[in-house]
């Protein structure tokens, strides 16, 4: 197995950071094979061209977050394929950042909940012993300083139903490290960064400004987080709340 390519699996990789990953792997790691998960992947065109330019080691897989059904088909087919999957990238996620807690509808909240919280989890359960049958397993979940109890005072706009789910996924995850002594898990924060979700969560004025202070591009973070997560331990990285930067957040 020591002489195989890598298999990861990312979710949520039609656009934004997920998308910019796969790049990134297939262009680091230039023997992996790359599950790409979208919603409807064939209808990605960014994704479809990325694909065509590796063929065979870039493979677009429908992905529906919180689909128990779904995420088990495409486990099992991966371990028919490949005997394992070395890297799982809980990325999918929705965001609404407008709002203040006594605005927002209750229904926000359940549908935040349901794909950035239950969707990793979903993910996670149809994956394990696929993930367990790996010599190195890992379990990523790309979180948010918006999920930091810590933090949540410096955050300049209004995290709300997005920034309670990120909360619960880091609990999740953390909880998981501890349940799984095989397992390399941990949430991952990317820092702020220029993607279609952030432009279109994020009220303009303050966007711009972000933009201009200290926002990063999809791709540069995609760099950043490969070097952290392909180099990373249960030891040393296990359970932890990532800084893109590579330090560690608080919760």
């Amino acid at each position: 197995m020591s002489n195989s390519p890598k298999i990861y699996f990312v979710a949520g990789a039609t656009r934004g950071i997920g998308l910019a990953l796969v790049a990134e792997i297939a262009a680091k790691d230039t023997a992996a094979i790359i599950y790409a998960g979208g919603r409807n992947p064939n209808a990605a065109p960014l994704l479809t061209s990325l694909a065509s330019k590796h063929p065979g080691r870039i493979v677009p897989v429908i992905y529906v977050a919180g689909d128990e059904e779904g995420n088990k088909s495409v486990a099992n087919e991966i371990f028919d394929k490949h005997g394992r999957v070395d890297t799982l990238i809980a990325n999918a996620a929705i965001a609404d950042l407008a709002g203040k807690i006594h605005e927002v509808p209750i229904k926000s909240f359940e549908d935040h909940f349901s794909v950035n919280v239950l969707g990793p989890i979903v993910l996670f359960q149809a994956f394990r012993d696929v993930l367990k049958a790996s010599t190195q397993p890992r379990f990523i979940a790309v979180s948010s300083t918006g999920g930091s109890i810590d933090l949540i005072s410096t955050v300049p706009f209004d995290v709300g139903p997005y920034g309670a789910s990120k909360a619960a996924l880091n609990w999740v995850v953390r909880k998981i490290h501890f349940e799984n002594e095989w397992l390399i898990a941990y949430p991952q924060c990317p820092g702020t960064v220029d993607t279609n979700m952030a432009r279109e969560s994020i009220d303009p004025a303050v966007f711009q400004e972000m933009l201009e202070e200290h926002m990063r591009q999809p791709d540069v973070v995609a760099g950043m987080l490969f070097d952290i997560f392909s180099t990373s331990t249960r030891e040393k990285d296990g359970g932890q709340f990532h800084s893109v930067e590579g330090g560690i957040l608080p919760w």
